[in-house]
């Protein structure tokens, strides 16, 4: 899988620190020596290590040093999750998109200058928007569509070229 992608997709759904963490470790590092070489705190290097494993991202080897008592963790990346792993995230964006277009296309959409909801909810507060007063009217929602069209096919080619 293209390296850019999943970098992309580990940004959108995680952060950059943690796109940052996990270019780090193409060799097993301990959680101080990346956050030297990224000039980050060691607290904050550990928080992002444990978000990775947290989504089976990354894993860790411990060894206790007998003379300190203290634990040393060295962190390794799961190349063969990550693949998985932004697969999972394009299917539920899938999924998300083809539910938001089923509502554009089969509901009615109003809008006013800072927000757009379905009919029902207008009705609900009497067509008036409660955070800028104004009515809501209805609104040509095919912009929208072919928007939500693109990122659809978008995603389904992306999935397709994986599954090549």
């Amino acid at each position: 899988m293209d390296p850019k992608l999943i970098n992309e997709i580990l940004a959108r759904s995680m952060s950059n620190d943690h796109v940052h963490i996990i270019n780090k470790l193409s060799e097993p590092k301990r959680d101080e020596e990346i956050a030297t070489e990224l000039n980050m705190k060691e607290t904050t290097v550990r928080t992002l290590l444990n978000d990775l494993h947290g989504e089976g991202l990354v894993d860790y080897k411990r060894t206790k040093n007998k003379k300190t008592g203290w634990y040393t963790y060295t962190w390794k990346k799961r190349g063969e999750k990550i693949g998985s792993y932004v697969i999972d995230h394009l299917s539920l964006e899938l999924q998300k998109l083809n539910d938001k277009l089923d509502r554009e296309e089969n509901g009615t959409i109003l809008a006013c200058s800072c927000s757009r909801i379905p009919l029902s909810e207008a009705m609900e507060m009497d067509f008036l928007c409660p955070e800028c007063n104004e009515p809501f009217q209805m609104q040509d929602n095919s912009k929208d569509m072919e928007s939500i069209r693109k990122e659809i096919d978008s995603i389904n080619d992306i999935l397709q070229k994986k599954g090549n």
